[in-house]
Formats: structure tokens, C-alpha cells, sequence
């Protein structure tokens, strides 16, 4: 999936850093020409990142902080693009990316183990009581309740086995 990663900074000092980017990371770079275009931008769509230009930032702190927020799940960047080189921004870039996809699959792994922890103790309420009625079952029943042990256990037996849940 390619990323899309929201630039905002004065067109001079993007372009070459949008187009290196392009180029190096195969990510969709969408340039706004100051905040204000780059919140609307946030509204529209969703990013996997936003870079800003560091006098922008430091420009209008109360903006800035509203941009934190519209930006919601991307990470954002204050850079000085005057500063920083295109290189020294494309690793930037590179590691914020990278860091985004860690966070997302620690995420996933964590809702995943406490989705299984949760069905688990589900699971074991289920059992406990399913044996119990098992023992004081007509005959009749008895094949029924044991088919019903027996279910439980093999879901039982899926849950403890992490391929089955770390990939939500």
C-alpha cells in the first residue's frame, strides 16, 4: 500500500523535497502551501504523515496544536527545510514511516491478545459449566454436552496457537 503523505511548506523548499520522496519512498506527497490548505487537505483524506515547515509551526502555536489534532493517526514532522538537506528530510521520512508500521503491528498484536484473553475466559466459563451439566445429564444428553466440550476445547486449543490472532 502506498503511502500518502501531506508537505506543507512554501512551494520553493517543497517541490524538491516532494519529488525526492516521490522518487525514493514510492509515496503519494500531497503539497499545501501553508496551513490552512494543509488542514483542509487533513479533512479530506487521511495521511500517513504530514511534514511541516518549522516556521509554521512556530508561526502560529495555537494552529499548529489544531493541526496535531486534525491529523488525527498520522504522525507529523516539524522540520526546517532551510536547515535540513533533502536527504537528511527523506531520512526523517524513512524512520517516521517505519516507526508507523511498528506502532500499527504492535497495535494490532495487542488488541489481538486481548481479544483471545477475553474469549478465553469466555471460553473457560463455558467449559466449566458445560462439564458440570454434564455430570448431572440424562444419557440422552450426553453426547450433545460432550460434542459441546469437545468444540470448546478445539477453539480452546485455536486461540492458544498465535498465527490465529496476530494478524487481525
Amino acid at each position: 500500500m502506498q503511502n500518502k503523505i501531506l508537505l506543507i511548506a512554501p512551494e520553493v523548499v517543497a517541490g524538491p523535497v516532494a519529488e525526492s520522496i516521490r522518487r525514493n519512498l514510492d509515496a503519494e506527497v500531497i503539497t499545501a502551501e501553508n496551513r490552512r490548505s494543509g488542514m483542509a487537505s487533513l479533512r479530506r483524506q487521511e495521511f500517513a504523515l504530514v511534514i511541516l515547515e518549522e516556521s509554521f509551526a512556530s508561526a502560529d502555536p495555537n494552529g499548529t496544536e489544531l493541526l496535531y489534532q486534525v491529523a488525527a493517526g498520522a504522525a507529523v514532522l516539524e522540520i526546517n527545510f532551510i536547515l535540513c538537506g533533502v536527504e537528511r528530510i527523506l531520512r526523517q521520512v524513512r524512520a517516521a514511516l517505519a516507526r508507523r508500521v511498528h506502532d500499527r503491528q504492535q497495535a494490532s498484536t495487542d488488541v489481538a491478545a486481548l481479544i483471545c484473553g477475553e474469549l478465553n475466559g469466555t471460553l473457560t466459563g463455558l467449559l466449566l459449566e458445560t462439564e458440570l451439566a454434564l455430570r448431572e445429564a440424562a444419557p440422552a444428553q450426553q453426547p450433545k454436552l460432550q460434542k459441546v466440550v469437545r468444540l470448546a476445547g478445539s477453539l480452546r486449543e485455536r486461540l492458544a496457537t498465535p498465527r490465529h490472532y496476530t494478524t487481525l
